[in-house]
């Protein structure tokens, strides 16, 4: 077994983990770009020795599914709204800029042969889809450039790996023929068309035969999905014709039809939604990190090498990123005159779109795996050909970073949150009527709990940032004040062991609502040490004692161990409330008084006898409750869009907010240990 490629599998995988974490602690990074950093740090220690990259077999299960999924997901009328751009962009953009770089690089390595440069420009001729839809998460296109772009994004590759392999011919043979060239691409097209088409029908057949004998299955479903791309790409590679279309036009005939509303057709949608957004993150997150890795292999070589100044390769990249957006600036240009000509309207109207459109044609690792395509001899003699196409992705990606930031409308940064907190008050005040009413009170009280905290919740996320780390601090000085004040009473023998515990897990419950920023991660991060550290002590000196005997032996919860915990945290609560009312210089009154009312509360229930609840929030057997809270929860969403308080988009956001928190209030596999220990009464050790 090669454990050293288990390691690294490990690392590749903590790598996406931590890409990811390290993009919610500084937002304003964009993922992808961790992602290629952290790609370059893990080549640095040899990650290239051990993953090698096979680019055949990354476009087979790495870019074909991606496009799959998009092709799934496309909005294709509103693509052919706009078909003309798109074919401006997928034809002659990519074949013209493949030429035109490829005159410009032989004019920077003449002993190249002008079929190598061409190349060249054929690899960084197609913008990058995965690329262009990772950056623009952090802002917004316009729907009309979301769609131009998704169309783009899903033809292009096939252009430009089409592209690419009459160049390499021409490179190889010295034969080249624009009459031949032209018909192997319709038949390139059409062949991958073709295959997509009878993939699709093949597995629609698959299914409808699973149908019919009733042996429709959710797992069999999803398989024969996640076999669709690699099968079309394969069968097209196999018989020299696209992949790429191949694969783009099976994902669209997929999700082509009609909606079928069925029991097993929502379950399969459910499932595969989640599977899916899987997948396409850790392909995305592999897409970048080997992009990173390839940079670092192919650029190390060649910049250690005396043969290359490294300034002047550094230069001829810098020169050709610029071409290729010069290029794709000056077609889109003349395009988007003669549009505005034709319609007789100004230019100036099409000019936001024409920079958007320019700087969206960032390449990706597509680039680098069609450039890796080439034979080895070739790659052995024109070593720069990788080394440019390598350099060119990567600046133009960073260009993207930059510059698309600076021109894209910025994404709204405030949500109102005022209609949910409205409904969700309303559902509690529905709540309080039906528990008046009842004489079994545990389950309404926490499922009021629930409702309180998603109200709590909303309130936070309607203020400011500042506001919001205000709360957290406030909710970190009632945690330490609660372990001190836990610590004291157990030390001082007027707690049991029992009652340490319990108040612990509350304690530990507690921290999990503390949300907390990068600064202060540190305090709170000692906090817990601290906290782990005092546990681990109180739990050796008690199994110490056990073993002389001196210890009580009683497991479970006592009713003197439940008046321990009611007095213990009523005790706490005037410590907290008097330090709460004692910030009201410092901090937000509301905050303060938000969480003065809610200690007050709980303090309320809790000196009537009612702690259950609070020491194991999440009481099992409340479904019939939280369920009846779900029924009032969409009534009133359905009566705030009938008078117009909230917009139909958000009331079908929060219909399925609603519905994912039905589904797993109603899964009953979860433990209930800590509340039956709490129910128990009596027993011996």
């Amino acid at each position: 077994m090669d454990h050293q490629l288990i390691f690294f599998i490990i690392g590749f995988l903590s790598a996406l983990i931590a890409s990811n974490i390290i993009n919610r602690v500084f937002p304003k990074i964009p993922l992808p770009f961790i992602q290629v950093v952290l790609g370059i740090i893990m080549a640095t220690f040899g990650a290239d020795q051990i993953l090698k990259f096979d680019p055949e077999v990354f476009l087979a299960f790495g870019i074909a599914p991606l496009l799959f999924r998009e092709g799934e997901e496309a909005n294709v009328p509103s693509i052919m709204k706009h078909w003309r751009t798109v074919a401006i962009l997928v034809l002659p953009v990519v074949f013209i800029t493949a030429v035109v770089m490829g005159f410009a690089a032989h004019s920077f390595f003449p002993t190249m042969p002008l079929a190598a440069c061409v190349a060249i420009g054929a690899s960084l001729g197609p913008t990058d889809a995965v690329a262009v839809s990772s950056l623009a998460s952090r802002f917004d296109f316009p729907k009309r450039i979301k769609s131009i772009l998704s169309g783009e994004g899903l033809l292009n590759d096939a252009s430009g790996i089409i592209a690419f392999q009459f160049a390499l011919l021409a490179l190889t043979t010295g034969k080249f023929s624009l009459a031949n060239a032209s018909v192997q691409f319709v038949i390139s097209a059409l062949g991958g068309a073709l295959i997509g088409y009878l993939v699709s029908w093949l597995n629609n057949t698959i299914l409808s035969l699973m149908e019919d004998v009733a042996a429709q299955d959710v797992v069999g479903y999803l398989l024969l999905e996640l076999m669709m791309p690699l099968l079309a790409f394969s069968l097209s590679e196999l018989l020299h014709v696209s992949g790429i279309i191949a694969v783009v036009v099976a994902g669209v005939l997929q999700a082509a039809g009609f909606k079928k509303i069925t029991l097993f057709d929502a379950q399969v949608n459910q499932v595969s939604s989640t599977i899916w957004d899987t997948i396409v993150f850790m392909l995305n997150g592999v897409v970048f990190i080997f992009l990173g890795i390839e940079l670092e292999t192919i650029a190390h070589p060649v910049l250690k090498n005396d043969s290359y100044d490294n300034w002047t390769l550094l230069l001829i990249v810098f020169v050709l990123t610029v071409v290729l957006f010069a290029t794709r600036f000056v077609l889109l240009a003349i395009y988007y005159k003669i549009i505005s000509i034709k319609r007789k309207q100004p230019f100036e109207r099409y000019k936001s779109d024409l920079m958007l459109l320019t700087f969206a044609g960032v390449k990706g690792t597509v680039s680098i795996a069609t450039i890796m395509l080439i034979p080895h001899a070739v790659a052995q003699k024109y070593n720069m050909m990788i080394f440019t196409t390598a350099g060119v992705t990567m600046l133009s990606f960073l260009s993207g970073i930059i510059i698309l930031p600076m021109i894209a409308p910025k994404k709204e940064g405030k949500v109102n949150y005022f209609g949910q907190i409205a409904i969700l008050n309303d559902v509690v005040l529905a709540l309080q009527d039906d528990l008046e009413k009842t004489r079994v009170k545990d389950g309404y009280y926490a499922t009021i709990d629930n409702y309180t905290q998603r109200i709590q919740k909303f309130i936070l996320m309607q203020e400011s940032e500042e506001a919001t780390e205000d709360f957290n601090n406030l909710q970190l000085m009632i945690l330490q004040i609660e372990e001190d004040s836990l610590n004291s009473a157990y030390s001082n023998g007027e707690i049991s062991i029992n009652t340490y515990r319990v108040y612990h897990r509350y304690l530990k419950e507690l921290e999990r609502s503390i949300t907390h920023s990068l600064v202060s991660s540190l305090t709170f991060a000692v906090t817990i040490l601290f906290r782990a550290a005092h546990m681990a002590i109180v739990e050796f000196l008690h199994l110490f004692r056990r073993k002389k005997g001196s210890a009580r032996k009683t497991p479970i919860l006592t009713d003197e161990d439940k008046q321990e915990l009611k007095d213990l945290y009523l005790q706490n609560t005037e410590l907290v409330l008097s330090s709460l009312y004692n910030l009201y210089d410092v901090y937000d009154s509301n905050l303060i008084n938000l969480l003065g009312s809610d200690r007050l509360r709980s303090a309320e229930l809790v000196a009537e006898g009612d702690f259950k609840r609070l020491f194991a929030h999440y009481r099992p057997n409340n479904i019939d409750e939280m369920t009846r809270g779900y029924y009032l929860e969409r009534k009133l969403i359905a009566e705030y869009e009938a008078r117009g308080e909230i917009t139909s988009a958000k009331a079908r956001q929060m219909r399925k907010n609603v519905n994912t928190l039905e589904d797993y209030s109603m899964n009953e596999e979860y433990s209930s240990l800590l509340y039956d220990f709490l129910e128990y009464r009596g027993g011996r050790n």
